[in-house]
């Protein structure tokens, strides 16, 4: 029994150790795909902050006066509409407006047309993030070759957020036009995929971005590892249990997302706490206190989950065997002896939860399941 509770010790350190210092990155603000607000808009910023995120990232182009506006794509189709409220008819691309036409005749998507708002400028944007405390990523979507654009971007940043408070990350071009122009205080973002690791070895201060998606789980690990080896930090993308996965598997530093949720660390308010067995309705429970499922079987809360209406679900588990489960608005599978956790966000929704056996017999030694409202 000493063996036992010593190992479960040794694995919850080791647990602990590896998520505790990890930074979540609200991709665009928390925006969930222009539903709870608009992406990139200023209200996605008060957002992250209340969910927990610890930093946050953004998109930079330019109007047809030259300005510095926040907007990821070139044109204004997918996140925009009309200032009263209907759809663009028209490609517009984001160049051909000035600053003025970009305030005056646009709005950002979201759901609720009480939140949709205008396209804010980047200096708006980093006032807000620095007002919320977010450490910010900052993606030129321009390619300069004289370096001119990006230059206006590091000066805007110093004096909004100050040095230190912010990354350049891009394709690896712009990176590579900023160091030569003798920029070497300025924190950048490599993305992995996009060119070799020596290349963003060799920029200095620099973070890999290393893609959960475009590399298998091997070349994944392989390629984290390698990184911290050589020091450098890591980040990775997911929004889905299987790239969050490979995440939770390894030592990663900075986890950019639209639609997880942020590790919990003391925000929001617990509304539904379970973990113990007991908590849930199932068919089997062994003596050991494990639940047994056989195929088809399924595994639900004992009670009704609330209506949320910003919140996150989070969820625990220790399975042997092959389970779909149900969190949130995903569907994921797991598969034999698995010790994992997801975490999704909720707007305004009652989230699902349901673990079902797609095995022929499927063993679930621990569940735990949080719901939190920011």
């Amino acid at each position: 029994m000493r063996k036992f509770v010593f190992f479960c010790f040794i694995i919850c350190s080791w647990i602990t150790g590896l998520y505790a210092q990890r930074v979540f990155i609200a991709h665009r603000g928390v925006n969930m795909h222009s539903t709870i607000a608009g992406e990139n808009s200023l209200e996605a910023i008060s957002l992250a902050k209340r969910a927990g995120f610890q930093a946050i990232e953004t998109d930079v182009r330019l109007s047809a006066d030259g300005c510095l506006v926040v907007m990821h794509d070139s044109t204004l189709n997918r996140t925009c509409l009309n200032v009263d409220g209907t759809t663009l008819s028209a490609q517009i691309p984001v160049s051909t407006k000035t600053l003025m036409e970009l305030k005056q005749d646009f709005i950002l998507k979201a759901d609720n047309p009480e939140v949709r708002s205008r396209i804010p400028t980047l200096r708006e944007f980093l006032t807000e993030c620095k007002r919320n405390g977010l450490y910010t990523f900052i993606e030129p979507k321009l390619i300069d070759e004289t370096g001119r654009h990006y230059k206006d971007i590091i000066i805007l940043a110093n004096e909004v957020l100050g040095k230190g408070n912010y990354v350049i990350t891009s394709n690896n071009c712009a990176n590579e036009i900023i160091r030569s122009l003798g920029i070497n205080d300025v924190r950048l973002m490599g993305v992995l995929y996009q060119t070799t690791f020596e290349k963003i070895q060799n920029q200095g201060d620099c973070i890999m971005a290393i893609s959960a998606s475009r590399f298998d789980e091997n070349e994944y690990d392989h390629y984290v590892a390698l990184a911290k080896a050589n020091s450098l930090m890591r980040e990775s993308h997911a929004d889905k249990f299987m790239h969050f996965n490979k995440i939770n598997r390894n030592d990663i530093n900075y986890i950019s997302t639209d639609l997880l949720a942020p590790d919990l660390n003391g925000q929001g308010i617990l509304l539904v706490g379970k973990y113990e067995i007991k908590d849930f309705i199932c068919p089997t429970i062994t003596m050991t206190g494990s639940i047994l499922l056989k195929k088809e079987q399924t595994v639900v809360l004992n009670e009704p989950l609330p209506c949320v209406t910003f919140g996150g679900i989070y969820l625990e588990f220790e399975l042997k065997g092959h389970a779909e489960i149900k969190l949130g608005n995903q569907i994921f599978n797991v598969k034999t002896g698995n010790i994992g956790k997801h975490q999704v966000l909720i707007n305004n929704a009652s989230p699902a939860f349901e673990v079902k056996s797609l095995s022929d017999e499927l063993e679930i030694k621990r569940l735990t399941l949080k719901i939190v409202q920011y």
